[in-house]
């Protein structure tokens, strides 16, 4: 049976955190001590709250969460798919719907900072690598990819 995307609901909050330090484990980009940081700032009420603050959508099949997707104005601010359901194609189906919600008249791109491992999904979803962009989280650096995509 195909799954749906729809709007995230609080009840999603503990699947989705789960999903997200499934896929923090898998990066084989993250320090250990970086990925253990970041992990424990995702807990579900910050998913409940990122929900108020921006767009927030979900994979759902067969009565679980598979993937979500945030999207803040024409930023991908979340992009998940749990590993053991990766390239099958949620991915694209996510951010393509994540996109439909960008008024092109009003944002020329969409940019994303990108995983440095996730960067290669991206590019095969049309986006350009414009280049690193690293964050500091306490005295660690998190190392992006600034990517973009023309809506137009």
């Amino acid at each position: 049976m195909p799954g749906m995307i729809r709007q995230f609901r609080p009840e999603d909050a503990s699947s989705c955190c789960r999903l997200v330090h499934a896929c923090l484990d898998e990066d084989s980009s993250l320090a250990p001590s970086l990925k253990r940081k970041i992990q424990a700032n995702e807990t579900p009420q910050t998913m409940i709250e990122r929900s108020g603050l921006f767009y927030v959508a979900v994979y759902e099949a067969e009565g679980r969460v598979e993937g979500l997707v945030g999207l803040d104005l024409n930023e991908i601010r979340l992009l998940f798919v749990s590993p053991d359901r990766q390239r099958r194609g949620i991915g694209r189906m996510l951010l393509e719907h994540a996109k439909s919600f960008v008024p092109a008249s009003l944002f020329p791109d969409i940019f994303v900072y990108s995983s440095p491992q996730a960067a290669a999904f991206y590019r095969a979803c049309g986006f350009l690598e414009k280049g690193p962009f690293d964050f500091r989280l306490e005295e660690e650096r998190l190392h992006t990819v600034f990517m973009t995509f023309l809506t137009g």
